[in-house]
């Protein structure tokens, strides 16, 4: 797990701790690769994407809908106990880590290395 992530579910946990007794419900919500979007876009050669379909366990990319749905839940009176939690929406991506995502993210950082001016 990364720093900045470890933060986010520390401030997370935090918070669900401080506001609990307002009511208010604390969670974060964790996506995986998601079809699409600018992120991917950056992070993915669109030759590869067999090879990120393969390093999920449900062996698909996400949608921007997988993640409104796991928010309309959590948001919903089904999940009206549910506090502090860190929802996982990566088809168990991160069960093989995130080698391909490191991979994706070099590739961009080296481009824009190489189209800076200097």
């Amino acid at each position: 797990m990364s720093a900045d992530r470890s933060g986010i579910d520390t401030l997370m946990k935090n918070l669900a701790i401080e506001w609990g007794h307002h009511g208010i419900r604390v969670y974060s919500i964790v996506p995986g690769p998601i079809e699409g979007t600018e992120g991917m876009k950056r992070l993915a050669d669109p030759s590869q994407e067999d090879r990120f379909v393969d390093a999920v366990r449900l062996r698909r990319m996400g949608t921007v809908d997988d993640i409104g749905q796991a928010v309309v839940f959590l948001a919903s009176l089904l999940a009206s106990y549910i506090t502090s939690c860190v929802l996982v929406c990566d088809s168990g991506q991160n069960l093989a880590g995130s080698a391909l995502f490191n991979m994706g993210a070099e590739k961009m950082l080296l481009t824009q290395a190489a189209r800076a001016p200097g």
